[in-house]
């Protein structure tokens, strides 16, 4: 089994992206959040895919804005 880790400030449109790429997605769970920074939200993601093995990929596709709340996501596929 894979695991990927993403994070997002649209928890809801980021799980329909996935579940369109992945038909086997499950166990999808918030790790943290919210965070006040796309900075903290990419360290936590970062952290959390070297600590549990799992894909990732810096950057995220929301954009930093002001007051956003950052969640980091991980599921399995």
């Amino acid at each position: 089994m894979s695991c990927r880790i993403g994070m997002t400030t649209n928890l809801e449109q980021r799980k329909a992206y996935w579940e369109g790429q992945y038909s086997t997605l499950k166990d999808w769970q918030i790790l943290a959040g919210p965070l006040s920074s796309k900075a903290e939200a990419q360290r936590k993601e970062t952290e959390l895919a070297k600590k549990y093995g799992c894909e990732s990929h810096p950057g995220g596709d929301d954009p930093d804005y002001t007051g956003a709340k950052w969640y980091v996501y991980g599921f399995n596929y």
